[in-house]
């Protein structure tokens, strides 16, 4: 069993590159099946394109969110097609993001990476974090426009 997860940024820092980047991570996940898992942390951007190409793959789905909350639509329907489901804590508090992310990071095999180029965020701190770990790293290719 191989177990991928996804770190990326928010619609925000994509720059209208989300058909890029589902493509890619269609290619990138392309040889899983249904003995492998997804992860991914449920948020608007790539966590959301990363869990829509496993569930159109019927691959397994462990979301993790950071804390307890009303889910909006996307993340029900998520939640509801996950064979797992993982929540970093009750209530909001200031790393319950970051730590989140550890939980995902510990339980991979391979941490996809979409990220721009700018050191700081989530997705560069959670980058960090699995290189530390010595985890697979597949990045995508950002290039600067």
């Amino acid at each position: 069993m191989t177990k991928v997860m996804v770190t990326g940024h928010r619609p925000e820092r994509l720059k209208g590159r989300e058909a890029e980047i589902t493509e890619w991570i269609n290619n990138t996940i392309r040889s899983l099946t249904d003995e492998d898992e997804c992860i991914t942390g449920c948020a608007k951007g790539v966590d959301t394109l990363f869990a829509l190409a496993a569930m159109n793959k019927k691959i397994p789905l462990v979301c993790a969110f950071p804390y307890k909350h009303k889910l909006s639509e996307p993340e029900q329907q998520m939640h509801d097609y996950a064979k797992e489901v993982h929540w970093e804590t009750e209530s909001w508090y200031k790393a319950c993001y970051l730590n989140r992310d550890k939980w995902m990071v510990d339980r991979a095999d391979i941490v996809l990476v979409v990220w721009d180029g700018i050191p700081k965020g989530g997705t560069y701190y959670t980058m960090q974090y699995a290189k530390e770990k010595g985890k697979r790293i597949l990045l995508f290719p950002w290039s600067k426009e």
